[in-house]
C-alpha cells in the first residue's frame, strides 16, 4: 500500500530572536519530521535547517519564520517581523 499523501502543505512557525536565532529549532524540526513522515511527504532536515538559518541571517528584530512544506518536499520560508 502507498503512503497517503495529503493535498496541502505542512505549516511550522517559530520564534527568531536576533541573539539566540530560533529557541528549540530541533524540536521544531523533529515535530515538522514526524508530521511529513505521517502524511508521506518528502522532507530533508538538513536542507530545513539550512534554509531557516538562510532566511533569518542578518536579521536584528525579533521576528516569526513559517516554514511551508510540500509534499513534494519543497520548502517555502516567511519571515516576518514579530508583533
Amino acid at each position: 500500500m502507498a503512503p497517503m499523501t495529503a493535498s496541502h502543505d505542512i505549516e511550522v512557525s517559530m520564534e527568531f530572536d536576533p541573539e539566540e536565532g530560533i529557541p528549540n529549532l530541533d524540536e521544531h524540526l523533529d515535530t515538522l519530521k514526524r508530521a511529513a513522515d505521517a502524511q508521506g511527504f518528502r522532507f530533508d532536515r538538513h536542507a530545513a535547517r539550512n534554509e531557516l538559518q538562510a532566511a533569518t541571517f542578518g536579521k536584528s528584530r525579533p521576528a516569526v519564520a513559517r516554514l511551508l512544506l510540500s509534499p513534494s518536499g519543497a520548502m517555502a520560508i516567511e519571515v516576518k517581523p514579530a508583533g
